[in-house]
């Protein structure tokens, strides 16, 4: 639920900022000056980033929360990791799943669940780019019909 409160307050907050970046663009665009129309031209861009890394964002979470709860329901065993008192996992503990993960993904690399604990394991090691390039692939492989569906 948490997570869902922090998503929502920075699509907020990103859609303020596309909506001024518009407001301010728009005013430029109509100065005589050419350095300000030029500068209301380059201020009409960052909006479109921005709405697209928050929609690329967006679509992945959403995908990876519904591969998440069909991970669950295949009763398929989660990483086994020591927490500590903090609730982050022991770099030892996680480093020995990422290790078997690893060693999994190589006999079986078309195994979505596989990738999928591939990146929650990366991410229990403290590798977010890695985490989320292996869910990328387990997103990708879990809709692949010639995929393994464990």
């Amino acid at each position: 639920m948490i997570t869902k409160i922090w998503v929502g307050l920075m699509l907020a907050l990103t859609l303020f900022y596309v909506f001024t970046l518009l407001g301010r663009g728009i005013i430029l665009l109509q100065e005589p000056s050419l350095i300000a129309v030029a500068m209301g031209l380059a201020i009409l861009v960052l909006p479109l980033v921005a709405l697209w890394a928050l929609f690329a964002e967006l679509q992945f979470g959403l995908k990876a929360q519904r591969l998440s709860r069909r991970l669950i329901s295949l009763d398929i065993p989660g990483l086994d990791l020591e927490l500590r008192a903090s609730g982050r996992a022991t770099k030892d503990s996680a480093n020995k799943e990422l290790e078997r993960i690893q060693d999994a993904v190589t006999k079986d690399p078309k195994n979505w669940s596989l990738w999928f604990q591939l990146g929650e394991a990366h991410d229990a090691a403290g590798e977010r780019k890695n985490a989320r390039a292996a869910i990328r692939k387990a997103i990708q492989l879990a809709n692949d019909p010639d995929s393994a569906d464990q």
